[in-house]
């Protein structure tokens, strides 16, 4: 891949079909002023372009700061020419089958209208590959795939188009509409305007707003369902198995089809972000001959995720991403504002609900951070789970069922119902006998102990000792503080500058690290932990803690529930530390140890990587930040992936490694006396070096090959090397080259495995 910001979904892929030449991509144009867009950032940070008379086809990607990447398709003209984006295969992380609600959504609009004729067509769509009977659960009918398509423009007027196929088994092309369209002799398409999907607009200029497309694609399985029985009525049972259809994989982008036309009869690009293909966790839905919308393009400011609820009964998931800047607007087509039950997914913070009118039921079991739940003054809302949670706006009653109500996003804390009374009060050693209430104001410094049964404290930059406590609520920014024996329930999001420490606190302490000078030590319970420019924990004892941000060091000593998704400035160390890791080494002064037995996530183009005792690890290495990077694997397996322009050295001193070499150069040293086996896969000369160190000899160690594969062994070692896609002969064992000896370079008895060009 060419040299571009950002990382690569290996999920999703760039397809042409048909084009005048096919993007080659390291052949990338990083300055074209000319398609320059102030509303996208400015000049795309990398356009891709190939071009002949009658056929056009273009690729630009644009880094908004408000929209993220988005990608800029363009085509005009040729015989079926596309440029897509598509996945790879099955949509990772969706349900498999049509039984769990599962849509799609993203910001789409149409740009760069050019029209040249009208001797031919230019439409675009997001389309989808469905599956019935894949897995022959019918062994009576056969199976069939269907592509799907929502036509969202067409130069030719018409919003949805019928081909006839999709009727019938075995397979077809549908187009999405909740009704039969049809073109007369005479060139015109008739259908019910009332039921034809929703469309983009293709007269809005470049400065047409994003649209947010909404795909209901269980209602568009419904709908060919329908036709599937109409024809077939006798297999009518076996279509209405939602069950038995599956999603396969995803396109999205524009079509041109100029029918002979030497010159390309409509150009035009379709701009896209955001996109998102979520499903349900439950397996509740079944066939419904109810109509339902489709397609729905919203007016709505495409900043937010649109949800239209489905009935109380039925759990809508909404996965929010990891940027913590999401929000959800509840709505509905017909208006209905009943109650709806939603489980989040969110991995940031500072995500907002707007229930808009909507009684709901929110699960917040898998929230990292928190949530905030904006009403509008009369909604009646039910929490549940574990997850954080701030009210904003007016809610009518709230019933808190969660078991662990986590950290406050902000000094409003959740009430179950009815009036909970307050006194306030300052200064030390309070004795409040029901609630009570402590401001801090900066630079001050209050020790105290509460005995109440709730207890709030708000700080404006001062400090706070707390010695012991029942129900704490602590908000607010805090340049120091120091907490012991908090018994019952906390709910803590604040802020902290300087040192603080927590000791045998319980529930789930949100803390936000304030820079670099930010130092939090945490002995016993759970804490959430967010690195805001920096910062240094240090986690001991029971309990999980939850990383996230840029972390200047990190050391987490025990746990089974970790989840850390941080980049990591400076030192860090993980002790027999288990739960989720995944972590970024931000530099050449990034320094990560793992002990003990896990599987954690990686990744670095800089700094260092150490694993002891039975600690495993997935690394892939990128250059975004730059330099080299060293890899000590004293642990259990090592799986490493050279995807962009890293120098890397491994050393491999025991377990099993698994190492794709690409681009950069990886020079891996294999412990034939303790590295049980060693997987190389992409060797070449101009990207790597693989050494066999600690041999006992160097004449007894052996190669042989089977299946396109060298296996590299010494007689009664322990260690191996498999080496892939290496033909017979292709391997030279060197003690030496351009006069360097290598056992006296690596102090052992020391090989180098080299490729060579032997017929």
């Amino acid at each position: 891949m060419s040299k571009l910001p950002g990382g690569v979904d290996t999920g999703w892929d760039i397809t042409q079909w048909s084009a005048p030449g096919y993007f080659q991509p390291s052949e990338v144009d990083t300055s074209d002023t000319a398609d320059a867009d102030a509303s996208l950032g400015g000049v795309p940070i990398g356009e891709w372009e190939e071009s002949v008379p009658g056929n056009t086809s273009k690729l630009a990607i644009y880094d908004s700061a408000q929209y993220g990447y988005t990608y800029a398709l363009t085509q005009g003209g040729g015989s079926n020419a596309d440029v897509f984006l598509q996945t790879k295969n099955k949509v990772s992380g969706v349900a498999d089958t049509f039984d769990h609600q599962i849509t799609f959504t993203a910001n789409e609009k149409i740009t760069n209208v050019q029209e040249n004729g009208y001797n031919g067509a230019w439409f675009t769509y997001n389309a989808f590959q469905v599956f019935f009977n894949l897995n022959g659960k019918y062994s009576e009918i056969p199976a069939a795939g269907y592509f799907m398509q929502a036509v969202m423009a067409d130069d030719r007027g018409q919003l949805a188009t019928t081909s006839g196929g999709g009727t019938s088994l075995p397979a077809g092309i549908y187009n999405l509409s909740n009704n039969y369209i049809y073109q007369d002799s005479s060139g015109t398409w008739h259908g019910d305007p009332a039921e034809v999907e929703d469309s983009l607009p293709l007269d809005g200029g470049n400065n047409q707003p994003f649209h947010q497309v909404t795909i209901n694609l269980n209602a568009c399985v419904n709908s060919l369902i329908a036709r599937l029985v109409r024809n077939d009525p006798t297999h009518a049972s076996e279509y209405e198995d939602v069950s038995a259809w599956s999603l396969g994989g995803a396109y999205i982008g524009p079509e041109g089809a100029s029918y002979g036309s030497t010159s390309a009869p409509y150009t035009a690009t379709m701009d896209v972000n955001h996109v998102r293909i979520t499903s349900s966790n439950e397996a509740g839905v079944t066939y419904s001959t109810a109509a339902q919308k489709e397609v729905s393009v919203s007016d709505e400011d495409p900043s937010y995720v649109r949800v239209d609820p489905v009935s109380p009964t039925t759990v809508s998931t909404i996965h929010l991403p990891s940027d913590g800047t999401s929000n959800v607007a509840l709505s509905s087509y017909n208006g209905s504002p009943e109650g709806v039950l939603i489980t989040v997914d969110a991995e940031g913070t500072n995500d907002i609900i707007h229930l808009n009118g909507y009684d709901a039921t929110i699960d917040l079991s898998n929230v990292i951070g928190g949530v905030e739940i904006e009403g509008t003054g009369n909604e009646s809302v039910k929490l549940t789970g574990t997850g954080a949670v701030y009210l904003s706006g007016n809610v009518g009653s709230v019933e808190d069922a969660r078991t662990d109500k986590g950290d406050y996003l902000s000094a409003l804390p959740v009430i179950s119902s009815g009036d909970q009374s307050s006194e306030s009060g300052g200064g030390n050693n309070q004795t409040p006998t029901t609630s009570t209430s402590l401001n801090i104001a900066s630079g001050a410094t209050e020790t105290t102990s509460f005995s109440a049964d709730t207890a709030t404290v708000v700080s404006s930059g001062g400090s706070l000792n707390l010695t012991s406590a029942n129900s704490l609520v602590m908000v607010g920014g805090y340049k120091d503080f120091n907490l012991s024996a908090v018994t019952g329930q906390t709910n803590i999001a604040a802020s902290l500058s300087s040192s603080g420490s927590l000791n045998n606190v319980a529930g789930t302490p949100g803390i936000t690290l304030e820079g670099a000078g930010a130092n939090l030590t945490v002995s016993g319970g759970n804490v959430s932990v967010q690195g805001n420019g920096g910062g240094v924990l240090t986690k001991t004892g029971d309990g999980s803690a939850s990383v996230f941000g840029e972390m200047s060091s990190m050391f987490l000593y025990g746990g089974k529930s970790n989840y850390v998704g941080a980049t990591l400035d400076g030192i860090g160390h993980l002790s027999y530390s288990l739960g989720t890791i995944g972590l970024t080494l931000a530099g050449s002064s990034s320094n990560m140890t793992v002990d003990g037995a896990g599987y954690d996530y990686f990744t670095a183009g800089a700094g260092s990587i150490t694993l002891n005792n039975q600690a495993s690890a997935n690394i892939t290495g990128v250059d975004s930040n730059g330099g080299n990077l060293y890899i000590n694997a004293n642990g259990g397996q090592i799986n490493y992936q050279a995807e962009t322009n890293v120098n890397a050295t491994i050393v491999l001193g025991q377990g099993n490694a698994y190492l794709t070499y690409g681009q950069g150069y990886t020079a891996t040293e294999v412990n034939m006396q303790a590295s049980d086996m060693a997987d190389v896969a992409g060797l070449n000369p101009a990207n790597g070096e693989l050494l066999a160190t600690n041999l006992k000899s160097l004449s007894d160690v052996a190669v042989s090959y089977h299946d396109s594969n060298a296996y590299i062994s010494e007689s009664g070692g322990p260690g191996s090397i498999v080496l892939h896609k290496v033909h017979d002969g292709g391997v030279d064992l060197l003690g030496s080259l351009n006069g360097t000896n290598f056992s006296q370079q690596y102090h052992s008895n020391t090989l180098m495995i080299a490729l060579n060009d032997k017929a």
